[in-house]
């Protein structure tokens, strides 16, 4: 009898310990907390940087060119196709609207001036001309996503090279090559249109101006003088970082 009385004692304690581990395995886990995330965020973008290349076209103003002080009439200034690159730089403490922008270029002409005979003698002029330029911006933008139109001013330096040079005035016969490095402004506007999240293309207009003032063999002390105007219109491609 006490035998029976003590396998039931074990089996209600068996019982009891598969009912108890049972309702622990089907109760649900406590819901994990989360630990804060110890990286730091990601710091915003502190500037907005734009790198391009351009090609060029432009259209000089007729000027006069002028040997030692004296004008030579009807000067015809002619341009070919240049290039460029241009950086520009618009910081977080302007709210990216106002930047500065660095640019070289370099593009190509020729200064003519047909041959006339008056009491002062013969006048005429050849020459091709080269000038290599780079300048320094102060621009403003409208910093929208897709479309940027903007708008700027700068002053920098532009070397003149004219060379394959002849000119006559009165009695006076310039020839040969030669270089000069003359302060330059202008001013500018266009339009950037993204075609990706960095991807750009662009079209500028631009009004470039300069003197340049030239020695040459057969001048003496007298100086071949141009006053170099020109409307610019470029157009090129991009990529903002």
């Amino acid at each position: 009898m006490n035998r029976l009385v003590f396998i039931a004692l074990l089996l209600f304690v068996a019982i009891e310990a598969c009912l108890l581990s049972g309702g622990a395995f089907g109760q649900d886990p406590p819901p994990q907390q989360e630990l804060p995330s110890l990286a730091p965020p990601l710091s915003e973008k502190k500037i907005d940087l734009l790198l391009s290349g351009h090609l060029i076209g432009l259209f000089p103003q007729n000027e006069d060119l002028s040997v030692g002080g004296n004008r030579i009439p009807y000067t015809d200034v002619r341009g070919t196709i240049g290039a460029g690159i241009k950086f520009d730089a618009y910081p977080w403490f302007t709210k990216r609207i106002l930047g500065a922008e660095i640019e070289a270029f370099g593009l190509g002409g020729s200064v003519r001036a047909p041959r006339t005979t008056s009491g002062t003698g013969t006048t005429q002029a050849q020459g091709s001309l080269i000038a290599i330029t780079t300048m320094y911006n102060l621009m403003l933008r409208y910093p929208g996503e897709t479309i940027q139109p903007y708008i700027g001013a700068g002053v920098g330096s532009s070397t003149g090279i004219l060379y394959n040079v002849n000119i006559q005035n009165g009695n006076v016969g310039l020839s040969g090559t030669s270089g000069d490095l003359a302060f330059a402004y202008q001013f500018l506007g266009g339009l950037r249109a993204f075609v990706t999240k960095n991807l750009f293309l662009f079209g500028e207009y631009k009004y470039f101006a300069t003197n340049y003032s030239w020695g040459s063999e057969g001048a003496g002390t007298q100086r071949v003088k141009l006053d170099f105007q020109t409307q610019i219109v470029s157009g090129g491609i991009g990529w903002s970082f």
